[in-house]
């Protein structure tokens, strides 16, 4: 099953699996990142890292380490940059060269449910709450877990360049469903990002899940230092 790739295309490549049936072992310097995990935790970390190199694989790189640094981001090795993603059941990972225009990129992956809708004022704006509310109610939680998956694909992208962590009502999500896009402005400044700054993203429904992205090629505004 390959769902990533239906929602991702050159520079990006992407390597996806179950993470219940991960296997392998890690590089030292990924251990001291699930040294006391077992089970599910283990796995899921496992199976990111085994996309990844995959990945890697496809852009024509050796296998390498991808450590956890103390944010818990993975640090990619020079000259790459990427995402990784996993719910219960399926793991993605997008890696792109810097050297093809990629200047960050974000990614997320939830199964395609309702979310408890108590939580759309966690998640949500006023703005989004409205836009949410004014559609039939069978279809209410499940916008609201693809606004928090766009914000979370949104919040990954900006984070590889402010390393800024941001709150959910820090940025504001317009989906467009149909045309399976949506847009996420900031809210407030994240340098080198100002408020009213915008990242267009991509989304999936396929297959029991729900994946959203964002990438950032070097000439996408807002304009960037180097």
């Amino acid at each position: 099953m390959r769902i990533a790739a239906r929602l991702l295309s050159p520079p990006v490549v992407t390597a996806e699996m179950d993470p219940r049936a991960a296997e392998g072992e890690l590089f030292p310097a990924e251990e001291s990142a699930v040294a006391k995990a077992i089970g599910k935790r283990r796995r899921e970390f496992v199976a990111g890292r085994t996309c990844a190199r995959r990945a890697m694989a496809m852009l024509g790189k050796a296998p390498s380490a991808i450590p956890q640094g103390d944010d818990r981001a993975p640090v990619w090795p020079e000259g790459l940059v990427g995402s990784i993603s996993h719910a219960d059941t399926w793991c993605v990972a997008a890696l792109a060269r810097t050297a093809d225009g990629v200047r960050a990129l974000g990614l997320d992956i939830e199964p395609a449910e309702p979310i408890d809708t108590s939580l759309l004022r966690i998640i949500c704006l006023p703005e989004e709450r409205d836009f949410i509310e004014a559609q039939p109610a069978e279809q209410r939680g499940l916008l609201g877990r693809l606004v928090f998956s766009a914000k979370e694909a949104a919040f990954k992208c900006q984070y590889a360049l402010s390393r800024t962590m941001l709150a959910y009502h820090a940025m504001r999500v317009h989906l467009d469903v149909p045309a399976q896009r949506f847009v996420a402005v900031f809210q407030r400044d994240a340098a080198p990002f100002a408020r009213g700054d915008a990242l267009s993203g991509t989304l999936l429904v396929d297959r029991g899940y729900m994946m959203t992205a964002v990438v950032m090629s070097r000439n996408d505004p807002p304009a960037l230092p180097g």
